[in-house]
């Protein structure tokens, strides 16, 4: 009798450890990824707040991102620019749009607080066309600011960077000469030897007219907002000077056409009331062709910004979570990532 209840006892215990130790834990995956600095703040939020796995961001650019995806170098990449019809591309792979917000023109300049600029005029400062702060031109559209008579210090974006074409874009669609669609700042301004200092990505082109005196750059508000520095209201079609926000990104963004591969076919020219023209949106490179974890644990973090992350945390970053024809296509878009 005795040594049948210690059988029982022995079995219970063995149970009892089984349902203790119950199935094997989830291996984390290690996801590499990089791209586009305009994105990079709330990316690297997502990553952080994420526990399945763990997701690295690299701030770098989106012409880094897209060649490092292409090569392999990143598991997923994000871009605020699609790729050129020449460029080099994975054979399988999808555009996923994840977060949108405005391109905040920041400026440092003594004694002024508000500017406001038409793309015009901004088109001109940016390329050189004008180099003085108290040029008639930009007079004219603050006619109750006291503009310096100082030099000014252009600061633009080195590399190949999609904030820099979506900007380029947004120039030459609104009256603005001379600009072509580059990411590249040289190409896009058609100049040969840019005027003013280049800087590698959106964090460094704030932190350079932060400390640089009578400077203006173009970043995403974001970073713009962290550093608290000013940022130009833009003229839009009707005439009204808006200035970046949220709201008025969010307003622009979902008024634009969203095409079969995911991509919004932005219309920077269009009259949207209450809308900034200059906003664009931030789209994941994913593989749909990878299988296995990784491809899974892609799909499980891209779809956790899309439906978690970016509308919950975005919009406290100045990031404009996306609209709801863009949200349905990105989403049918994640699950076909693999």
């Amino acid at each position: 009798m005795r040594r049948s209840l210690n059988a029982i006892a022995t079995v219970s215990a063995l149970v009892a450890t089984v349902a203790l130790v119950g199935p094997a834990a989830h291996a984390a995956e290690n996801i590499t990824a990089g791209g586009s600095s305009f994105a990079a703040n709330i990316l690297q939020t997502c990553a952080a707040s994420y526990t399945a796995d763990k997701i690295t961001y690299a701030s770098v650019g989106s012409g880094t991102g897209r060649n490092n995806f292409t090569s392999g170098t990143y598991d997923f990449g994000a871009t605020d620019a699609p790729y050129a019809a020449t460029d080099k591309k994975p054979e399988s792979f999808t555009y996923v749009p994840l977060i949108g917000g405005p391109i905040a023109i920041v400026f440092k300049v003594d004694g002024v607080t508000s500017l406001n600029l038409s793309a015009k005029v901004l088109g001109g400062i940016l390329n050189g066309r004008y180099t003085m702060w108290n040029d008639d031109e930009i007079k004219a559209l603050n006619p109750k600011a006291a503009l310096p008579n100082k030099a000014i210090n252009v600061v633009y974006r080195s590399g190949s960077s999609g904030t820099t074409q979506n900007l380029a874009n947004f120039l030459r669609g609104n009256g603005a000469s001379g600009y072509k669609d580059s990411g590249t700042w040289a190409t896009a301004s058609a100049q040969s030897t840019p005027v003013g200092i280049s800087a590698s990505n959106a964090q460094a082109v704030v932190t350079t007219v932060t400390s640089t005196a009578n400077s203006i750059g173009y970043a995403d508000l974001s970073d713009a907002a962290s550093k608290g520095l000013p940022f130009a209201a833009l003229r839009n079609p009707s005439g009204a000077f808006v200035k970046p926000t949220v709201a008025s990104a969010s307003k622009f963004l979902a008024a634009q056409k969203v095409l079969p591969n995911g991509i919004l076919d932005i219309d920077y020219k269009k009259n949207v009331a209450g809308g900034y023209n200059a906003s664009l949106v931030t789209y994941a490179l994913a593989p749909t062709a990878n299988g296995g974890a990784k491809g899974t644990a892609i799909k499980k973090f891209l779809t956790y910004v899309i439906n978690s992350c970016a509308p919950a945390k975005g919009p406290g970053l100045n990031y404009a979570p996306l609209a709801a024809a863009l949200k349905a296509k990105a989403l049918a878009l994640v699950a076909t990532v693999k």
